[in-house]
């Protein structure tokens, strides 16, 4: 990694930190600026506006989010659900701060939330049908199964949209694992994911 990029990886570190602990309208360029050691017409230079360093974050976080999701294969495995529910927690949880920060974001009625809205958050819909029902555009999705997915998708983010709830002040590897497996555990048990599990 060049110098400018652990410069920019830095920043957006930071700027995660920041608006994590003090919410976006909280903090300033300036403060993260300070905080990152850097000068302010650097933060200008690589993204813009504070916008646009926030925008910045919801990329990094909803590509690789995005593209796991891909990856994940249509398998008749049993365990399917429960291996995809496992990777999409630990993901979330090994980037808890700004998990929580960007679903906290996409409640608030904001330009940004509308346009992940329309964007990122439609693409995770359509890859959620596609792998939990084994539908393609062109088939309609039932209403118990837009409800079954709603509340698979709200048991997933819950954590991270309500942090004051659980709070782990270390968060390391094994607590990551410790908060997956336990978290993924108690999701088995809930009606919606076994109604998606019984259609996959």
């Amino acid at each position: 990694m060049t110098r400018l990029n652990m410069t920019r990886s830095k920043v957006l570190d930071v700027a995660c930190r920041l608006f994590y602990s003090q919410g976006f309208n909280g903090t300033s360029v300036r403060d993260i600026a300070k905080a990152a050691n850097v000068n302010v017409s650097l933060i200008h230079y690589y993204f813009k506006s504070k916008q646009g360093l926030f925008e910045s974050l919801a990329v990094s976080y909803f590509e690789p989010y995005l593209e796991m999701l891909e990856s994940e294969q249509l398998t008749d495995d049993d365990n399917h659900l429960n291996s995809l529910v496992t990777k999409i927690l630990h993901y979330k949880q090994s980037h808890y701060q700004l998990s929580c920060l960007l679903y906290r974001e996409l409640t608030l009625n904001t330009v940004f939330a509308r346009e992940m809205l329309v964007t990122y958050l439609a693409k995770e819909n359509h890859l959620f049908i596609q792998l939990l029902f084994q539908k393609n555009s062109q088939i309609e999705v039932t209403f118990k199964e837009k409800l079954c997915l709603l509340q698979l998708k709200g048991l997933l983010n819950a954590p991270f949209m309500m942090p004051q709830e659980f709070k782990d002040p270390f968060i390391t590897e094994a607590s990551i694992d410790h908060f997956v497996r336990v978290y993924s555990e108690l999701m088995n048990d809930h009606q919606s994911v076994q109604l998606i599990a019984a259609k996959m």
